[in-house]
């Protein structure tokens, strides 16, 4: 599963490591301006993402309008991501 990591923290290499332990491929934003952050990660074939940073409202629109878009998930745990 290929899984976005939307942080804004240091904290992504560790839940990436972690991730790719599980056998999942990994990108690691923040990504920008939300409607074309969203395209891309569209465009790359992003299957989830991983929201990581708290009350960081870029991060937030992109995680909505990602689900929005695509009605894939978007997860606030790493334990809530299918191994």
């Amino acid at each position: 599963m290929k899984i976005a990591i939307l942080s804004a923290a240091d904290v992504a290499g560790w839940y990436t490591a972690t991730l790719m332990e599980r056998g999942h491929e990994v990108t690691i934003g923040p990504f920008g301006h939300a409607p074309s952050a969203v395209t891309g990660m569209i465009d790359d074939g992003i299957d989830g993402a991983l929201i990581l940073a708290e009350d960081d409202d870029n991060l937030e629109e992109i995680a909505a309008r990602f689900t929005r878009a695509t009605g894939r998930p978007v997860w606030l745990n790493l334990t809530e991501i299918p191994r």
